[in-house]
C-alpha cells in the first residue's frame, strides 16, 4: 500500500504539467469526488486513486477519514493555484508561496497515510499539542525545502515559479547563489525547532494527561518523522527525477 502511495503521488503530480486551469479544475473534481465517495470513474489516475484511498481508510476511524480528506482537499486546492498561477504570469510572494507549499508538497496526506501503515492513530490530544505541532510543521518544511533546494534547476528551466530559492531570488532581487543560502538557512531553523521541539514532547505528552500507550504510538511516529527528514535528503540528492537534467527534460518532451 506505501509503495501504490507514493507511485500515485508521483503520477498526479506530474499530470497537472501543461493543464490549464479548466482542465486542471476538472481533473480535480474527479479527485474530490473520489474521498466523497463517489470512487473510480474509468480513468486510470482516479481508480487508481480510488483503491489507495479505499485501502487508506480501512480499519480507520471517521474521525480520521475526516482528516485525511481534509488534507487531500488543501493538496489538490494548492495544485489548482500553481497551475492558475503559471497561466497567468503570477510569481508568488514569498508568504504567498509558503502557504501554497505547505499544501502542494503532498506532506500532511504522507504523515496521515504513515499512521495507517503503522496502524495507529493519533490521538486529537496529540495532534492538538503544540509541541507536536511544531515538530510535525517542522518535518514539513524540511522535506519541502530540502526539495526544492534540490529542484530548482530543472523548475527553473521549466519556466515554474514554485520554488523557494526562486521566489526568494525574485522578491527580494538577490542572486541565485544567495537565494539559495537564505533557503538553507530557512532549512536549518526549522531543523533546529524540530530538534527543541522533539526534547521537550516527553514532557509536554505528560503534562496533557496523554496515556502511557498513546505516547509511544507518538515517539514512533516522531522516529518516522526523523527517518522521512533523512530519507528526503538521500532521495532528492540521488533521483534522477533531479540528475541528469537533460535526460529527465528530454523524456518529458516525448
Amino acid at each position: 500500500m506505501g509503495l501504490d502511495f507514493f507511485a500515485w503521488l508521483f503520477l498526479v503530480d506530474d499530470a497537472f504539467d501543461g493543464l490549464d486551469a479548466q482542465d486542471a479544475e476538472s481533473l480535480i473534481k474527479t479527485f474530490t469526488g473520489v474521498i466523497e465517495g463517489a470512487g473510480g470513474n474509468g480513468d486510470g489516475r482516479v481508480d487508481f486513486f480510488a483503491d489507495v484511498w479505499d485501502r487508506q481508510c480501512e480499519g480507520m476511524s471517521a474521525r480520521y477519514r475526516r482528516r485525511a480528506a481534509t488534507n487531500w482537499t488543501k493538496v489538490f486546492a494548492a495544485l489548482l493555484t500553481e497551475v492558475v498561477n503559471i497561466a497567468e504570469s503570477h510569481f508568488p510572494t514569498i508568504e504567498e508561496y509558503r502557504d501554497i507549499r505547505y499544501r502542494s508538497g503532498y506532506m500532511p496526506p504522507i504523515l496521515d497515510m504513515t499512521e495507517r501503515l503503522r496502524g495507529f492513530e493519533l490521538t486529537p490530544e496529540v495532534h492538538a499539542d503544540p509541541v507536536f505541532r511544531t515538530l510535525y510543521d517542522a518535518n514539513v518544511w524540511c522535506l519541502n525545502l530540502v526539495d526544492d533546494l534540490f529542484s530548482f534547476e530543472k523548475e527553473a528551466a521549466q519556466g515554474e515559479p514554485h520554488n523557494m530559492v526562486l521566489v526568494v531570488e525574485r522578491e527580494r532581487g538577490c542572486s541565485r547563489q544567495k537565494a539559495i543560502d537564505t533557503v538553507v538557512s530557512m532549512l536549518g531553523e526549522h531543523l533546529a525547532d524540530f530538534l527543541a521541539a522533539e526534547a521537550q514532547l516527553p514532557a509536554s505528552l505528560e503534562a496533557r494527561g496523554v496515556s502511557l500507550p498513546d505516547r509511544a504510538k507518538t515517539y514512533t511516529f516522531v522516529d518516522d518523522l526523523r527517518s522521512s527528514c533523512a530519507s528526503s535528503y538521500y532521495w532528492c540528492r540521488s533521483s534522477p527525477r533531479y540528475t541528469g537534467e537533460m535526460e529527465w527534460l528530454s523524456f518529458r518532451d516525448e
